[in-house]
């Protein structure tokens, strides 16, 4: 295998873990400050062993760390650029929103072809 076959193998691993919108989530909470699989449930609505289940997934792909303290695991982002690449993805999806509308703007101001009956 091809260190580029490897390479974009593991890109495809980090992306595929952020493609849940719960792992998302999660990851936005995180960002605001380390929290526990417990206080992480509360944010989310989720149950603790579905959060465990995204947070074990993250952990996989590095995108998080977990500070054992007593019984409790404290759950952070390994690195700001985590968020940074999630907000990477929020301005391309806002771009393509916007390309979106002025396409849709451009369609409704063509004069139709033929009048339409009445």
């Amino acid at each position: 295998m091809s260190a580029d076959t490897v390479r974009f193998a593991l890109f495809a691993e980090v992306f595929a873990a952020l493609a849940h919108p719960k792992r998302l989530e999660i990851i936005h909470y995180l960002g605001e400050g380390q929290h526990t699989a417990g206080e992480l449930t509360e944010l989310t609505g989720l149950s603790k062993a579905n959060v465990s289940q995204h947070l074990s997934i993250l952990k996989a792909r590095g995108l998080v760390h977990c500070d054992k303290c007593g019984t409790f695991c404290h759950y952070r982002l390994t690195s700001p650029e985590v968020l940074q690449t999630c907000e990477i993805v929020r301005h391309l999806i806002l771009e393509q929103m916007d390309l979106t509308v002025a396409s849709r703007q451009k369609l409704a101001a063509v004069v139709p072809l033929r009048k339409e009956s009445s």
